[in-house]
């Protein structure tokens, strides 16, 4: 499975979504048809809970929303029957976290604060971290502010927890680091429209990424525009826009896309403008 992300990383939902699911379909004919303990089976169960909840994250990215969401609801409920707590806590968040990107984003926040209530009390730092900024993300859609800084404080405590003891992790939260939170910080004022806290975030640590990252710096790009536009930066927005629209030919992903027909109809109202213009023309 951790081919199959890396692999996310590079080309797209689309693409591997088909993937993740012809793994689905092995792993679930072997549980169904094998003969082993009760030990091997809830391994398989949390094993098939990892991938329903991959196989989610790769839907919602191809834009397979209700497919995704259903997914992850299976994830959980497999990580549930194995006994796994922080796996069915991650894909409850995983859901909210799909639920506040889509017109439900109350629900969202609701799923986010049961995911970190549900989580053991011992769960690693890293996963805290995943939690807290998934909270953060639906906060900002549902227009809680005050709810999305306290979110943002809560990961950055289980950050300082993780550094402060350096412990094996799972390679299901391989991407986690602080650059990652801070983009979501970005992301998240981005939402609720405060481009004096989200450009300076975002153009800070969107640099590590190259373009091999496609979608990754597709959408990080998005919101730096988005951003930019809110703070009547037309130029600046338009030199984001550029990049993004560039960089999303090069990788299936429909999320994406959607993101950067969303990002454009921001520029309508300058349509006038020269650079804006051509920006529109060479997106069309």
């Amino acid at each position: 499975m951790a081919d199959l992300r890396r692999l996310d990383d590079y080309t797209g939902g689309s693409s591997v979504f088909p993937l993740a699911a012809d793994e689905i379909n092995r792993l679930s004919t072997l549980a169904s048809t094998g003969s082993y303990t009760e030990a091997v089976g809830r391994g398989l169960l949390s094993t098939l809970g990892e991938l329903f909840q991959f196989a989610s994250w790769t839907a919602f990215d191809a834009g397979r929303l209700a497919q995704s969401k259903q997914l992850a609801v299976t994830a959980a409920r497999a990580a549930n029957q194995a006994g796994d707590r922080t796996l069915a806590a991650t894909a409850l968040s995983e859901l909210s976290y799909l639920t506040a990107s889509s017109s439900e984003p109350s629900e969202g926040v609701a799923m986010a604060r049961a995911s970190l209530a549900n989580a053991p009390a011992d769960v690693l730092p890293v996963v805290r971290v995943v939690l807290a900024d998934r909270l953060a993300w639906a906060c900002a859609r549902a227009g809680d502010e005050s709810g999305v800084d306290r979110a943002l404080g809560l990961s950055e405590s289980a950050h300082d927890e993780r550094d402060a003891k350096a412990v094996e992790e799972p390679d299901t939260v391989y991407w986690i680091n602080r650059d990652e939170s801070q983009i979501m910080a970005g992301r998240c004022w981005a939402e609720l429209r405060r481009p004096r806290r989200a450009v300076p975030i975002l153009e800070e640590v969107t640099a590590p990424y190259d373009d091999t990252h496609a979608r990754e710096v597709a959408l990080y790009e998005c919101w730096i525009a988005g951003s930019c536009v809110d703070a009547g930066d037309v130029d600046r927005a338009v030199h984001s826009a550029e990049r993004a629209v560039t960089l999303s030919r090069s990788t299936a992903s429909r999320r994406t896309d959607a993101q950067i027909a969303a990002m454009l109809s921001k520029f309508k109202p300058h349509k006038d403008h020269g650079a804006v213009r051509e920006l529109l023309s060479s997106a069309s």
